[in-house]
């Protein structure tokens, strides 16, 4: 018996939880099948959206942890952390936009500051857009031997290689809206556009209570 107990409190000393808010980007009418809990995978799975022409995952850099709650092993104490964290690093008045982009059909263009970010009614356009990748001494994309960093695109960048992820980011000056704000769309119909293939709908953000496991 005290060695069934002594299995279940090193089980309990693995456990874990953390939560709080994000914004669940969306097309059409807002997600009703989400879940509070979720692994990585759905996560990632949820910042999807199939698009003619591509698939577009987006996230903004605005997620919350408003709890936190651990058990550390051999039974030590329980940790509780009840503080509003901001999640992703930001400098201070920014809001980022992340966009990951694959299964390109056609020559997409990206012009990130023809982006327009808008929170609660206000637009405001964007000041920069980004592409993390591998670079070597001279600003070229490489496989290996580089660093990774994120590299100004300028005023565009064609997405011309169907077979590669692009990972790129746009920048606003603004504070990064509340994960609980509603009001948050983003428009890329003149940022992210195609011959051939219709402009991207406005994106919005449905604000969602995220919550995940960890040992």
């Amino acid at each position: 018996m005290l060695a069934s107990f002594g299995v279940c409190l090193c089980l309990a000393a693995c456990a874990g939880y953390r939560g709080g808010w994000e914004s669940v980007p969306y097309i059409g009418d807002p997600p009703r099948a989400l879940q509070e809990y979720r692994t990585p995978f759905e996560a990632h799975q949820r910042a999807e959206i199939e698009l003619p022409g591509l698939n577009l995952g987006v996230g903004i850099n605005n997620r919350t942890r408003t709890h936190d709650t651990q058990v550390y092993l051999y039974a030590l104490p329980l940790s509780i952390d009840p503080r509003n964290v901001q999640v992703e690093a930001v400098e201070s008045g920014k809001t980022r936009i992340t966009l990951r982009i694959s299964k390109t059909d056609g020559a997409w263009v990206f012009r990130p500051r023809a982006a327009k970010l808008i929170v609660s009614g206000q637009a405001v356009k964007a000041t920069e857009g980004y592409e993390f990748g591998m670079w070597d001494a001279l600003g070229q994309r490489v496989a290996h031997g580089g660093n990774w960093a994120h590299r100004p695109v300028g005023d565009s960048l064609t997405l011309s290689d169907s077979a590669r992820t692009y990972l790129l980011s746009i920048e606003f000056s603004l504070l990064a809206p509340s994960p609980q704000e509603a009001g948050i769309a983003l428009d890329l119909s003149e940022a992210l556009r195609a011959t051939g293939q219709p402009a991207i709908p406005l994106i919005r953000f449905h604000p969602m209570r995220w919550r995940e496991g960890y040992t």
